[in-house]
């Protein structure tokens, strides 16, 4: 495209513009410079660039339902002396969220011997993934009917609330039922802190914003295990046994952030009266997917342990949970005046291989943050201290690489350059899972586990960015909600499979002279004698088959990469006029640069052969 080709464009598009005379200036300047290759590129990229922030936005035009009238706008840009303080609170919410997560698991034997839970303990993990996972749907929805800052009050609360009943259990149901209450508070804070900061920033400037989220995400990740392994050690705390402070820490923390939340975050303030917003919730479709999550999870959950897979336990309630999945697409698209989940979401090509992929690689994190210190526990014979400062490099690099990968999609206008060869790595980093051995160095695990941290760093955030970027800004809200429901599936679905496969590749790999009551304690981690050589050589075969499960599904993450169109971050004042001006800026710095170059060459020369 020569020179003459941009001054064209900028006339055709003259009726966008309000300042065409500068445009006009520039373009004409344009065609007095000769053409280097250097200024092609930029004149290219700015052809692109203005394509398709034109195709984004007619896009989102003419996918916005009368349903969407309903639905108000809540952005609150805020300067930067509000905005950091702001953003401060939504990352000690975030980061108690995650502490949360990942400190009761590695006190898991512990609660069952104080509440004679035995093997059933499972259940609090399990309890806290179906309240998450649950009333995912809704979370995007109601923050959009009721306002941003009384749902995550609300979600800050069930936390707050679910902890200190878990602090005082006294048997496992309780137990079981107040972790749920927790979940429903986790996953509404995950969903909408993410929807509060699309809110409070440009789509241009979010990804840096949502990028330190991760770091928040990834210093609970990684602070967790460590709070629970230093209180699980003595046995008695101001009077309570040590296992109940885990659950009294993250509600202190919680309760002073939503304080300071509540006083520097803005509240843009939904119309209408409670009765109304009330009339607009999609109830049957609530119904609807209530029953398919609780009946597809737990049947995922309990098959093959407390319950056969041919059990008719657990086919009744799939073909229930089938049944009210078909029934919930037929409400959304048929009768729902605001849908849960808008179907549109996966005509879109590029929303639809976001989602898919978002639920793929969360198993492969899910199996990862389960599997890998089980792994350095069971086969290698670490602590659960070791173990856990084994999985400090993929939590800490995911961190510092999730804060860099926001300014770098910022600098780049796009998430392409940070997404994909984040996808890449990531694969890259499973496959070097499959180097782990029985005897392998502790370089090796540093070394793998880097590599895929940095990946995954560069996945989560950018992830959904790029869903944004291809949603029309009234289903920004529940595009995030709908993504954490894929990456919740993802999770349950991904433990069901692998626990599986690794219980039938260790019990097959066992010698045949092995007891059935040896062979049942090594299906469930607890064999005596569990540092036996055949016993270690099975359970290592089962650990290296889950880590090989990892690569085809990172593989169909980046295959499906090549279907996801590029989108333009924008700002809230982009037009074509501004892509245009970035990129002639580009031209101009790059002419300059080469002139530059091509003048200090001469001179050099000139020196030279004098």
């Amino acid at each position: 495209m020569s020179a003459t080709a941009v001054l064209e464009l900028t006339n055709n598009q003259r009726h966008h513009h309000q300042n065409t005379n500068r445009v006009s200036t520039q373009a004409q300047i344009i065609g007095d410079v000769s053409l280097l290759p250097n200024q092609h590129e930029a004149i290219t990229t700015a052809t692109t660039q203005i394509e398709r922030l034109h195709t984004v936005r007619s896009r989102t035009a003419h996918t916005i339902d009368s349903s969407s009238d309903e639905i108000h706008d809540q952005s609150s840009r805020l300067p930067l002396r509000r905005l950091i303080p702001a953003y401060l609170c939504l990352s000690i919410i975030y980061f108690t969220s995650s502490l949360d997560i990942n400190s009761v698991a590695l006190a898991l034997p512990n609660i069952a011997n104080d509440l004679g839970a035995g093997s059933s303990i499972t259940w609090a993990g399990t309890a806290y993934l179906m309240g998450q996972a649950a009333f995912q749907p809704l979370y995007g929805r109601l923050s959009d009917i009721f306002g941003r800052k009384p749902l995550l009050m609300l979600s800050v609360g069930f936390l707050v609330f679910g902890d200190i009943l878990c602090a005082n259990a006294h048997n496992p149901a309780w137990l079981y039922a107040c972790r749920a209450i927790s979940g429903i508070g986790g996953g509404g804070i995950s969903s909408i802190i993410a929807i509060i900061v699309s809110d409070l920033v440009s789509l241009k400037d979010r990804g840096k914003y949502q990028g330190m989220l991760n770091a928040s995400i990834g210093a609970g990740s990684a602070v967790g295990p460590f709070m629970a392994a230093s209180l699980i050690r003595k046995t008695k705390i101001a009077g309570a046994a040590s296992w109940r402070w885990i659950f009294y820490i993250p509600p202190i923390l919680a309760c002073v952030s939503a304080v300071a939340a509540m006083a520097f975050l803005p509240l843009t303030s939904v119309t209408g009266s409670w009765r109304a917003k009330a009339r607009q919730i999609d109830w049957m479709g609530l119904a609807a997917s209530l029953v398919a999550l609780l009946c597809i999870l737990i049947p995922l959950n309990l098959g093959g342990t407390s319950w056969p897979w041919r059990s008719p336990e657990v086919i009744s309630l799939m073909i229930v949970g089938g049944f009210a999945v078909a029934a919930f697409t037929i409400i959304e698209k048929r009768y729902a005046r605001i849908p849960l989940i808008p179907l549109r979401l996966f005509t879109n090509r590029a929303t639809a291989i976001l989602l898919v992929q978002s639920a793929f690689y969360n198993i492969v994190w899910q199996v990862d943050m389960y599997f890998l210190p089980a792994y350095f526990q069971d086969v290698r014979g670490y602590s659960p201290l070791q173990a856990s400062a084994l999985m400090l490099p993929i939590l800490l690099f995911s961190s510092v690489s999730g804060v860099l990968s926001g300014p770098a999609m910022t600098i780049f206008g796009s998430y392409d350059y940070v997404y994909h060869p984040g996808i890449a790595l990531w694969l890259l980093g499973a496959g070097l899972k499959m180097l782990f051995r029985q005897n392998t160095s502790v370089g090796v695990y540093l070394g793998a586990l880097l590599v895929e941290g940095w990946g995954i760093g560069c996945v989560f955030q950018p992830g959904l960015v790029a869903l944004q970027a291809h949603c029309p800004p009234k289903d920004r809200a529940v595009a995030t909600s709908t993504r954490n429901l894929f990456r919740m599936l993802g999770s349950v679905i991904g433990m069901t499979i692998a626990t599986a496969l690794q219980t039938a590749i260790t019990q097959s790999a066992l010698p045949d002279n092995v007891p059935n009551t040896v062979l049942s304690q090594v299906a469930k981690g607890v064999s005596q004698s569990a540092r036996d050589q055949d016993i270690l050589d099975a359970k290592f075969k089962g650990f290296q088959a889950v880590f090989a499960l990892e690569v085809p599904l990172m593989a169909l993450c980046l295959l499906g990469c090549f279907g996801i169109p590029s989108a333009p971050l924008v700002g809230d004042h982009d037009t074509e006029q501004t892509v245009l001006d970035d990129a002639l800026r580009g031209l101009f710095i790059h002419t300059a640069m080469a002139t530059s170059y091509e003048a200090t060459t001469w001179e050099g020369h000139k020196l030279i052969c004098s």
